[in-house]
C-alpha cells in the first residue's frame, strides 16, 4: 500500500474482500487495482484484482470484468496466469488469481544481460500459450510486454495475464457467451494492435494476436517498435539471423490473410532458430582432453630437441587421440541425442483412431487423421507403422500432435531395432572416431520446454535405460540388467493415476519386466512436463521400426460410497420381536422288545420237534 493511505482506508481495504487479507497495492490498471493478498483459508499468497467503484456502476465494464474471469477459468496452461476465485462485494467486484512474483517483460527487456536468444525463448513460451488459448476459442486482443509476467518460483516461466479484453472466437462452440465488442469499436493498446482491430474490434480474430506477437518480436530483437516503413531486424542488428526478417514481415502484414494461418504455423518457423536449452554438460575435463592438453606441451618440447621425423610421428599420434577425444566429447547421451533436431523438421499425417471420450489414441487403420512432427531424420509411414532408416542424421524423433488427457496415462509400442551394416573402412574410421554408437530405439513422453521421459533399448542387448529431464532439478537415468532382443520388443511407459508413479515396462503378459524402481512424480506430475505429454518415438543410429503405437489416458477410480444410517438423537432402537415357529409333532418311540428267554433262544436255533421214546 502507499504510505499516504489513511488508517480508515487501510482497514476498509483489508476487510473489502471476504476471506482475503489485502497486503499491498501492486499496480493500477484501466479497470481497477491489483493487490497482493493472503487467502485466509489456505494461508497462500494470491493476487486480487478489484474493479474500481466508478466502473462497478457501469454494466458494460462489469460484464467485461466478469468476462476476464470467465476467459481465465477455461484456460489451464503453465504459461497462463490461472484464476483462483471471483465474486462480488457490497460495492465492487473482485477477481482472485495466482500470484506471480517476478517482473514484467517490459522490466526484463531493460536488463543489460537480456539478449536476442533469451528474447526468442520468451516469445516462444508466449506463443505456445496463445496457441493453446486459440485452440479453446479465446483471443487475447491486448498482447504487450506489460501483460507478460515472469514466475521466478517456477524457474522464470513467462506467463500471459490480463485477459480483460479477451474475445471468444466466433468459430468456437462458446460463440456468443460474452460478446462485449461492438461493430466499429477499437479496443487494445494502439502500438500493438492489428489494422483490423483498430477499425473494428469485433473483426479481430486469432490473426490479430499474431500481429501483436510480431510487434513484440521486433521490439525484443531491435529495441524499438516497427513504425511506418521499418528496417528488417537484421539491418538494425547485423548479428541476427536473417531468417527472422521474413518471420517478422509476415506477422506484420496489413492484410490478415497474408499473415500466418495460425500461431502453430508461426512456431514451426520460429523454433528452429532457437538453440536447444539442453545439451551435454561435462563440466570436468575428460581424460582424453587432459591427455591432449598435456600432449601438446610434450610436443612443443620434443619439437625443440628431436629430429623432424620423430616430431612428425608424435604429431600423428597426438592428432589421432585429439580427434577421437573431440568426437567422443561431442557425442550426446542417448536421451539428449534423441531430443536434438539436428536442424531438420518435417510435418506428417497418419490414419488412426482418436477416441476423445475414452482418451485413447491408436495409429493405423481408422477414420481419423493424426498429425505428426518429425525431427532429425525423416521417417516413413505405412499403415500406422513408423520406420527410421539411413544415416542422414545421428538420431530421429517423431511426436504425435494429439493429447489423451487423464489423471494418468499408458503409452505402448512394439519395436524392431537393427544396427547399420559396417563399412569396409570401419576399423580406420573407429581409430579416429572411437567405437560406433549402438543402435537404439526409444519410447518417449514429450512435454513442453524440452522436458521428456524416454525408455531406451539397444539392438545388441545392452541393458535398457530410463532417461528423464523434467526441469533443472529433476534429471537422471536408471538402468537394469533386463534381457531384450532386437525384434518385436514391447515397450510401455505408465503413469499411475493415483500416485503419479512412472514405470517403464519391457515385454507383455508373463514376460513383462519392470525396469528398476518406479520414478515418483507425484499427483501433480503434469506440472513437471509443463503440459500434458505427447507420445514420442526416437531412433539413434541404425534402423528402427515402430508398430502398434497407442496411448491412453487413465482416470482415478471412483471412491466407494458407504451409507451409514444413524438413528436420530433420543429415538430408541426398535425392540426385538420374538417369532414363535410351530414345533414339529412328537414322534412316539417304538415299543420296547422283551429279550427272549434261554428256551426261546434254543427253540429258535433248533426248531426240530422232540423225539418221543418208547
Amino acid at each position: 500500500m502507499h504510505s499516504g493511505d489513511t488508517t480508515v482506508q487501510r482497514i476498509r481495504r483489508v476487510d473489502l474482500v471476504p476471506g482475503y487479507r489485502l497486503v499491498q497495492l501492486l499496480g493500477k490498471g484501466g479497470m481497477g487495482d491489483v493487490h497482493q493478498a493472503v487467502q485466509l483459508s489456505l494461508g497462500r499468497t494470491v493476487a486480487v484484482k478489484l474493479l474500481s467503484q466508478e466502473l462497478a456502476q457501469d454494466e458494460t465494464f462489469v460484464a467485461r470484468f466478469e468476462k476476464e474471469g470467465a476467459a481465465l477459468a477455461t484456460l489451464r496452461h503453465p504459461n497462463i496466469v490461472s484464476i483462483v476465485d471471483r465474486g462480488k462485494t457490497a460495492d465492487t467486484y473482485y477477481l482472485v488469481m495466482e500470484f506471480v512474483d517476478g517482473p514484467s517483460l517490459r522490466e526484463r527487456m531493460r536488463e543489460p544481460d537480456f539478449d536476442s536468444m533469451q528474447a526468442l525463448r520468451v516469445l516462444t513460451q508466449i506463443a505456445r500459450a496463445i496457441d493453446y488459448a486459440h485452440g479453446r476459442g479465446v483471443i487475447h486482443r491486448d498482447l504487450k510486454p506489460e501483460n507478460i509476467l515472469f514466475d521466478d518460483q517456477a524457474g522464470g516461466l513467462a506467463k500471459v495475464t490480463d485477459f480483460g479484453l479477451a474475445g471468444l472466437d466466433e468459430r468456437s462452440d462458446v460463440k456468443g457467451r460474452h460478446n462485449l465488442t461492438q461493430t466499429h469499436m477499437s479496443m487494445g493498446t494502439a502500438a500493438y494492435m492489428s489494422p483490423e482491430q483498430r477499425i473494428d474490434a469485433k473483426t479481430a480474430g486469432p490473426r490479430a494476436d499474431l500481429y501483436s506477437l510480431g510487434v513484440m518480436l521486433y521490439e525484443l530483437l531491435v529495441g524499438d517498435l516497427p513504425m511506418g516503413n521499418f528496417d528488417p531486424p537484421s539491418v538494425r542488428r547485423p548479428l541476427l539471423d536473417k531468417r527472422l526478417d521474413a518471420i517478422v514481415a509476415r506477422c506484420l502484414k496489413p492484410a490478415l490473410e497474408d499473415r500466418y494461418p495460425s500461431v502453430a504455423a508461426f512456431l514451426i518457423e520460429l523454433e528452429p532458430l532457437i538453440p536447444m536449452t539442453v545439451g551435454p554438460m561435462p563440466a570436468k575435463e575428460t581424460p582424453g582432453q587432459r591427455f591432449v592438453r598435456k600432449g601438446r606441451a610434450v610436443l612443443r618440447s620434443i619439437w625443440r630437441g628431436v629430429t623432424i621425423a620423430a616430431a612428425a610421428t608424435a604429431l600423428i599420434i597426438v592428432g589421432t587421440v585429439y580427434a577421437r577425444s573431440r568426437m567422443e566429447s561431442k557425442r550426446l547421451p542417448p536421451g539428449l541425442a534423441v531430443m536434438n533436431d539436428f536442424g531438420a523438421r518435417f510435418l506428417l499425417t497418419s490414419t488412426g483412431r482418436f477416441d476423445t471420450e475414452q482418451h485413447a489414441l491408436v495409429l493405423g487403420d481408422g477414420p481419423d487423421t493424426i498429425d505428426l512432427k518429425a525431427f532429425g531424420r525423416q521417417p516413413t509411414l505405412t499403415s500406422g507403422a513408423i520406420a527410421f532408416s539411413g544415416d542422414a542424421a545421428p538420431a530421429g524423433r517423431v511426436v504425435l500432435d494429439a493429447v489423451t488427457e487423464g489423471d494418468g496415462l499408458v503409452a505402448r509400442v512394439t519395436v524392431d531395432t537393427q544396427a547399420s551394416r559396417p563399412s569396409a573402412f570401419e576399423p580406420l574410421i573407429s581409430l579416429f572416431r572411437g567405437p560406433k554408437p549402438e543402435a537404439r530405439s526409444a519410447l518417449m513422453l514429450v512435454g513442453g520446454h524440452d522436458r521428456y521421459v524416454a525408455l531406451i533399448i539397444s539392438a545388441n542387448g545392452s541393458d535398457p535405460l530410463l532417461d528423464w529431464s523434467l526441469g533443472p532439478d529433476k534429471r537422471g537415468q536408471m538402468t537394469a540388467p533386463l534381457p531384450t532382443g532386437a525384434k518385436d520388443v514391447v515397450l510401455e511407459l505408465r503413469i499411475d493415476p493415483v500416485t503419479g508413479a512412472l514405470t517403464g515396462v519391457i515385454g507383455t503378459d508373463r514376460d513383462a519386466r519392470v525396469l528398476g524402481d518406479s520414478l515418483s512424480l507425484g499427483p501433480d506430475w503434469q506440472a513437471l512436463f509443463a503440459e500434458f505429454p505427447r507420445l514420442g518415438l526416437g531412433c539413434i543410429e541404425g534402423s528402427c521400426a515402430f508398430r502398434n503405437v497407442s496411448m491412453s489416458g487413465l482416470v482415478k477410480p471412483a471412491p466407494v460410497a458407504i451409507e451409514v444410517v444413524v438413528p436420530p438423537t433420543g429415538v430408541r432402537p426398535p425392540a426385538k420381536v420374538r417369532i414363535d415357529r410351530p414345533r414339529p409333532p412328537a414322534v412316539k418311540p417304538p415299543p420296547a422288545v422283551k429279550p427272549p428267554t434261554s428256551k426261546e433262544r434254543v427253540k429258535k436255533i433248533d426248531p426240530k420237534p422232540p423225539v418221543k421214546r418208547r
